[in-house]
């Protein structure tokens, strides 16, 4: 057996290198970067491990790391604009009725797990602390007073940079634009198809029912300058599928299980 000194090999290497032949063993080369997967938005807060739209759901998911979330505003008897997706209480207190008839004013509406319906001040006072982005769906056409109320909110708090507007009436997204100037607007959507040009009307974000999102249509709307979210993708088999998508970002009910299910791909990928 031959052995060779260390100058010799490198004197050997070198030789190699300039006749064009490659030295470095293919099982050596470095692996091809991870493509991240699409980030994820909290819808209702982290509602794994709380009641939806409660300042805990919001809170949890920021404490595992979702700073972008998703909540709903309607407006108690008092024109305060609450979160809360349903017109009425029922599904998520012990109370019943319309919230328009009931004041969310000092914890005033309890939840079913011991929370109470907040007032979006206070979730927006939870996304300064997280350093959290907003989508905020507004449920009902806003009078000019709650317009008001909504634009003093935003101001007082998150600031309107890090908020978007957002509503299946496309009346009040464009009335978004007039009330809350320097706010982002955007577009929900379920079936059907519209053109980038149509979309851009209202801002420059699609929020789009997952389930009518393919890939051409994705590859030509973000080439058109729309930001797409892709909603609500619960279930972790259609996640691949949508990951693999020009998607900017997946809107989920399971953001915690979305986001470690997302760090794992990477993991398995670079491996």
């Amino acid at each position: 057996m031959i052995r060779r000194s260390a100058p010799v090999v490198a004197f050997l290497a070198a030789g190699l290198a300039l006749s064009g032949w490659s030295v470095v063993p293919p099982s050596v080369e470095a692996p091809a970067p991870c493509a991240p997967a699409p980030a994820v938005v909290a819808h209702r807060g982290g509602t794994e491990r709380a009641m939806e739209n409660t300042v805990g759901a919001f809170r949890a998911a920021g404490a595992a790391g979702v700073t972008t979330w998703e909540l709903d505003v309607h407006f108690d008897v008092r024109g305060t604009p609450v979160v809360l997706h349903d017109a009425t209480v029922d599904r998520v207190s012990p109370l019943s009725g319309p919230v328009a008839q009931l004041d969310a004013g000092n914890r005033g509406i309890p939840t079913d797990d011991g929370q109470y319906v907040p007032t979006l001040r206070e979730v927006y006072a939870e996304a300064v602390a997280h350093e959290a982005f907003v989508l905020t769906e507004l449920k009902v056409t806003p009078t000019a007073e709650q317009w008001r109320a909504v634009a003093d909110e935003i101001d007082r708090s998150v600031g309107r940079d890090a908020v978007l507007i957002m509503s299946f009436s496309r009346d009040v997204v464009l009335a978004a634009r007039d009330h809350v100037p320097g706010a982002r607007t955007g577009l929900l959507h379920t079936a059907g198809y519209l053109h980038a040009d149509q979309i851009r009307e209202y801002g420059d974000a699609f929020l789009k029912s997952y389930s009518a999102i393919s890939a051409s249509r994705a590859t030509e709307w973000r080439a058109g300058g729309i930001r797409l979210y892709a909603w609500t993708v619960n279930q972790e088999a259609d996640w691949p599928r949508m990951a693999a998508m020009p998607v900017d970002e997946i809107i989920t009910d399971r953001p915690i299980a979305y986001r470690a299910w997302a760090a794992r791909q990477c993991a398995v990928g670079g491996s």
